[in-house]
């Protein structure tokens, strides 16, 4: 029977009407639990998910109105409706009824299919609401994605949109996940960094692209230049509205600063870093160093380099906590392929977004 798929919790102190309700509503084929105490009530409906709870107002311990309270102010059971069944329905404690967040109410005594038809109708009412709130999270989760796929292309134009780009832009920002997670932030947190960070580089947009794309070593006057990306990046980013925009700002501005104060641009120290920036800090240049152009570098060697700087272009703790945890760090590369893996595998496994392929298009 359809009915089936409803769990549907009984409260009242009178055994009796315990049984009534119970039969009728197992007659149809709802599932049934029942308690007779209020405590016993809340108790219940914390361990158990239940579609409608029918619940009696005059009980001893605690009455109806104070078990429907505090379940509606629990968020593990705020959102399961509540129908009262009462014999007292004068119209003071049917405004308390709905004051304390009751969806409806039976007056006792009633007969079969009125208790029916009430369920019935409350339970519709409750498909329907997940139903919203399913397609809600579905678009929620789609904003998100997209929201995430703009800010991989708009990072990847700054810095010359190329697929080798794109995947350092990726692995960065899941290596910086990663690092934020094992810091203590967070799920919340560390995804805003994640998704911020892929915008670190965006003052590249304003340097010529004759020096962001050079496959040399750059000369001293166009290493001056190069510096002043990470100003343009945050004041493109700064005035934004949207949070993770302005979380990229700090990041795009602080991601060459040194932890002894040594870098650039406004030579802050230690914990005037900002936290975020010192977590993306490490991921890029590690993700750099592993793929550089001009120089190829040794997994021994880069690693050797991150532990000489701790102290001095690295945050101490957050180089213990990614040589202490190296192997989950270094699964981000398992996990995400690089430009040459994409090639090898062409057409099968991984598209840059459509969003993207747009982005490009226009600029072009």
């Amino acid at each position: 029977m359809a009915n089936s798929r409803y769990k549907i919790l009984v409260v009242d102190d009178v055994k009796d009407n315990v049984t009534v309700v119970t039969n009728i509503l197992q007659s149809v084929g709802y599932q049934t639990d029942s308690v007779e105490d209020g405590p016993s009530a809340i108790e219940f409906a914390n361990k158990n998910e239940y579609d409608l709870i029918l619940l009696d107002i005059m009980m001893p311990i605690m009455s109806g109105l104070e078990v429907c309270q505090y379940l509606k102010e629990n968020p593990n059971t705020q959102m399961v409706p509540i129908i009262f069944l009462t014999s007292n329905a004068d119209r003071d404690t049917l405004i308390k009824a709905y004051a304390v967040g009751g969806n409806d109410y039976i007056r006792k005594p009633f007969f079969k299919e009125e208790l029916l038809a009430r369920v019935s109708a409350r339970l519709k009412i409750r498909d329907y609401e997940k139903t919203l709130e399913q397609k809600v999270i579905q678009r929620t989760q789609k904003i998100a994605q997209t929201k995430t796929e703009l800010m991989y292309g708009i990072g990847a134009i700054a810095e010359g949109h190329s697929p080798e780009v794109y995947s350092h832009l990726e692995r960065v920002a899941q290596l910086s996940y990663v690092l934020a997670k094992l810091y203590g932030l967070d799920e919340e947190e560390a995804a805003k960094v994640r998704d911020a960070s892929t915008l670190h580089d965006i003052g590249k947009s304003a340097i010529p692209s004759s020096i962001v794309n050079k496959k040399t070593s750059l000369t001293e006057k166009e290493q001056k230049e190069m510096r002043k990306h990470v100003i343009a990046g945050h004041d493109l980013l700064k005035d934004s509205r949207i949070e993770l925009f302005r979380i990229a700002a700090i990041i795009a501005e602080q991601h060459h600063e040194k932890y002894d104060g040594t870098g650039y641009p406004r030579k802050r120290k230690k914990e005037r870093i900002h936290l975020y920036a010192r977590i993306v800090a490490l991921a890029d240049v590690y993700d750099s160093m592993t793929y550089n152009k001009v120089h190829k570098w040794t997994q021994d060697e880069i690693l050797e380099y991150i532990k000489e700087m701790k102290g001095k272009y690295f945050d101490p703790e957050i180089v213990d906590i990614f040589f202490n945890n190296l192997e989950e760090c270094l699964a981000v590369y398992d996990q995400t392929p690089t430009f040459q893996d994409k090639e090898e595998s062409k057409k099968q496994k991984h598209e840059r977004p459509k969003i993207l392929e747009w982005i490009l298009k226009k600029k072009d």
